[in-house]
C-alpha cells in the first residue's frame, strides 16, 4: 500500500513537472538530499501513519449462503481501514532558485488534483474510488517538531497527507522493491480505451542541455504505442489523441545522449514538456 502510494505520486510529480523521470524523486531521509542531489530532485519522505478519522472504520461483513443441500455456509469479509499517510515534498536544485521553481511546480501540479484520481492510481488502490489529499503549509504536528526530529535545518517544504484504504490480507503478498518504477499506469492497460480516449496532447520543445540551443529532428517515441515524430526546426514536438494517464517518451538524435521522459496528461487540454539533451 505504502510503495503503490509512492510510486502514483512520482509518476504525477515526473510527469507534470521540469523533471523527466521518476529516477529524479528519491525517498530518502531530508538529511540525506543535499549529499545525494546531483541535478532537479524532489523527495518524498513518510514521516506519519495514523488512522483516519474522517472515515468510518473497518469492520466484518458477514454474507452467508444457502447451497443446493440447503446447509448455510458463511464468508467473512473485511472492509477496509482508512488510515492517513502524511509526507514531506521537498526540492533540491543548483540554486536556490531553481528548487523554489520546483516546488512551485509540484504545488500547482498537486493543487490543480486536489485528490489522487482512481485512474492514476497503482491497482491495489482502485475500487475505492478518488483518494482524498490535503496539501499544506504546515504538517500535521507541530512543524518545529518535526523538523527537530528529523536533525534538519528548516527548509521549504509541502505537507501531503493522503487517505488510502488498507483491507486486511488473508493471504501472504509479496513485497517487490523496485527502484525503477513503472512509468505507464496500470489502468492502461486494464481499462477499455474506447471510453477513456479523449482529444488530448502532448506538447514539447526539446533543447541542448549546455547552451539551452533548441534541437530540431529529434526522435520523438511515445512508448507503448505506434506514435513517434521528429522535433521541427524550433525543436517543438507533438502528439494528439491520447487517453489520460502517465506516458514515456524516449528522445534520441546523433551526437546526444538518449533521454526517457516521463509526461503526465490529466486535462482534455495538452500537457507541455521541455526536455533537454546532453552531448555525447
Amino acid at each position: 500500500m505504502l510503495t503503490s502510494i509512492l510510486q502514483t505520486l512520482a509518476e504525477l510529480l515526473a510527469g507534470g513537472t521540469m523533471l523527466t523521470s521518476t529516477e529524479q524523486i528519491d525517498f530518502s531521509h531530508p538529511a540525506m538530499l543535499n549529499d545525494r542531489a546531483t541535478g532537479p530532485l524532489l523527495n518524498l519522505y513518510l514521516y506519519d501513519i495514523r488512522e483516519s478519522r474522517q472515515f468510518q472504520h473497518s469492520g466484518r461483513q458477514v454474507e452467508r449462503r444457502l447451497s443446493e443441500e440447503r446447509s448455510t455456509t458463511a464468508l467473512v469479509n473485511w472492509s477496509p481501514s482508512w488510515f492517513d499517510v502524511s509526507m514531506i515534498l521537498t526540492a533540491s536544485d543548483h540554486t536556490t532558485l531553481g528548487e523554489h521553481h520546483l516546488l512551485s511546480e509540484a504545488l500547482s501540479l498537486l493543487l490543480r488534483h486536489r485528490s489522487l484520481r482512481e485512474e492514476f492510481l497503482a491497482r491495489d488502490l482502485q475500487g475505492h474510488g478518488n483518494l482524498t489529499m490535503t496539501v499544506a503549509l504546515e504538517p500535521l504536528v507541530e512543524i518545529g517538531s518535526l523538523w527537530s526530529a528529523l536533525t534538519v535545518p528548516l527548509r521549504p517544504a509541502l505537507y501531503l497527507t493522503i487517505t488510502v484504504p488498507v483491507t486486511p490480507q488473508t493471504v501472504p503478498t509479496a513485497l517487490v522493491r523496485e527502484r525503477v518504477m513503472r512509468a505507464l499506469s496500470t489502468w492502461n492497460n486494464t481499462q477499455d480505451s474506447r471510453t477513456l480516449t479523449k482529444q488530448v496532447a502532448i506538447a514539447g520543445i526539446v533543447k541542448n542541455a549546455i547552451t539551452s540551443d533548441v534541437l530540431p529532428d529529434v526522435m520523438v517515441e511515445l512508448l507503448g504505442t505506434e506514435k513517434s515524430t521528429k522535433s521541427d526546426r524550433e525543436g517543438l514536438f507533438f502528439f494528439e489523441n491520447l487517453s489520460l494517464g502517465n506516458y514515456m517518451l524516449r528522445l534520441s538524435c546523433n551526437g546526444y545522449q538518449s533521454q526517457p521522459c516521463t509526461v503526465l496528461v490529466d486535462s482534455p487540454m495538452y500537457s507541455f514538456k521541455e526536455v533537454a539533451l546532453n552531448p555525447v
